[in-house]
């Protein structure tokens, strides 16, 4: 299906928004699903992440970010997911995910595959599988698109999930569409403009720390920062250290040079290797 004007643009900015938080991934990932969530009339979203993965078998899983779930709920989704995980895909189809090989020959295929439920399997085989009856459905999730794509910094393969809740009007071809154009758009960022967790960023900062940096990237001084957040300058003076250790540099110049740059730099160069075969 043919997108509208006003889809095109409103991917464009929602990918522009999601640079914009490049250095904190569980931010840029949590704007990027709500954003999905509300171009595609979704309730739920989720990014899953594959570490160390192998031809038509699964590697390691990680659930990186969901929204739309309270917290119980959330607490449910890596435990399920992780159900899957040193299986083959064959069997995780047969006995878990009906439809997942189909997937999965799909992507490999074409190097990448963006789907609606309904093209994976039909309705009584989906109902009757683990995957809906013992997770699914208490989350009131039904109808969903799923996406997978190939990032390259760290090499691996990455899914976008989102879901309708039980009566809701199931998915048509233009959520699929939507979905596919704005993968198309993250995925080659991923590392490259958008860090991740082995990047040099954001991640592992208390919150102290975090308000530190914020200060310093708006040109305050160790002074000034001291006294906004109401701290020893001696205090401060500790954080921007931890600050500069966290972040590799040395200096403030350092600091603002990396962060001007926007391009994530990944905190081992052995990280950068490719761990999934496909």
């Amino acid at each position: 299906m043919d997108l509208t004007l006003n889809d095109v643009s409103a991917v464009i900015r929602l990918v522009r928004e999601v640079c914009d938080r490049w250095d904190d991934p569980s931010a840029w990932r949590e704007h990027l699903l709500q954003g999905a969530c509300a171009l595609m009339d979704a309730s739920v979203g989720m990014m899953l992440t594959e570490h160390h993965g192998k031809m038509y078998h699964f590697g390691r899983l990680s659930v990186t970010s969901v929204v739309g779930l309270e917290e119980p709920q959330r607490l449910l989704v890596q435990p399920a997911i992780a159900q899957m995980e040193d299986r083959d895909y064959q069997d995780v189809s047969e006995t878990f995910l009906p439809g997942l090989s189909r997937l999965y020959e799909n992507f490999v295929r074409q190097g990448w595959v963006t789907v609606q439920r309904g093209e994976m399997t039909d309705d009584q085989t989906y109902y009757a599988a683990p995957h809906y009856r013992d997770f699914r459905r208490h989350l009131d999730c039904d109808d969903y698109v799923v996406s997978i794509r190939m990032v390259d910094l760290p090499r691996r393969p990455e899914g976008i999930q989102v879901d309708r809740p039980h009566g809701a009007e199931r998915f048509g071809m233009r959520e699929v569409a939507l979905l596919k154009l704005l993968h198309d758009e993250i995925a080659p960022l991923v590392g490259v403009r958008l860090a991740t967790e082995e990047h040099l960023c954001r991640d592992g900062l208390s919150k102290r720390l975090r308000q530190t940096l914020e200060l310093l990237l708006a040109g305050k001084s160790e002074k000034e920062a001291a006294r906004e957040m109401d701290l020893s300058i001696k205090t401060v003076h500790e954080y921007v250290g931890m600050i500069y250790k966290h972040f590799r540099v040395s200096s403030r110049a350092e600091l603002m040079a990396y962060f001007i740059r926007r391009a994530p730099e990944l905190k081992s160069p052995s990280s950068h290797q490719k761990i999934f075969t496909a």
